[in-house]
């Protein structure tokens, strides 16, 4: 059996597991498409398998796909003593972090900005913006939240 045959025979399959594991449509394309280049640059194993061994080969690279992506994710961002750092500094980081920072509503960038950048505390952001620490504390957490979804 090729791979041809499997994308035809099982795609949908495919998909749907995805879509159960990740819980979006687009990241879910996106890694069963990952699946099939693994599979199209390691053709020859397939040779000696059976069509049920074949898929579940599938399955299991969806899994580590997205398990893969999600320890990508968790390195882009660490959350440690309250900091948003890249894990190496680099400016490819830097940008995505920033891009993701900029597409906040505008009152939680502003908590973000402030604490992150000119590393403010809540208190202080707080009494720069007129608003109670909890609040501030708040809307660090949701957006917190936003940018872990975003990523």
């Amino acid at each position: 059996m090729n791979i041809y045959t499997v994308y035809q025979k099982y795609n949908k399959d495919f998909i749907a597991y995805a879509k159960s594991i990740t819980r979006n449509k687009d990241k879910a394309f996106d890694i069963v498409q990952e699946a099939y280049v693994s599979a199209l640059e390691r053709e020859e194993i397939f040779i000696n398998m059976n069509e049920y061994q074949i898929k579940g080969w599938f399955f299991r690279v969806i899994k580590n796909k997205h398990i893969d992506n999600i320890r990508k994710l968790n390195k882009i961002l660490l959350y440690e003593n309250d900091e948003i750092i890249g894990i190496d500094g680099s400016f490819e980081e830097e940008v995505a972090i920033n891009d993701l920072i900029e597409k906040l509503p505008e009152k939680n960038k502003e908590v973000v900005l402030l604490r992150y950048k000119m590393h403010l505390n809540s208190k202080e952001i707080g009494e720069k913006l007129g608003i109670p620490s909890s609040t501030v504390r708040s809307r660090l957490s949701a957006s917190m939240k936003i940018l872990k979804n975003n990523l």
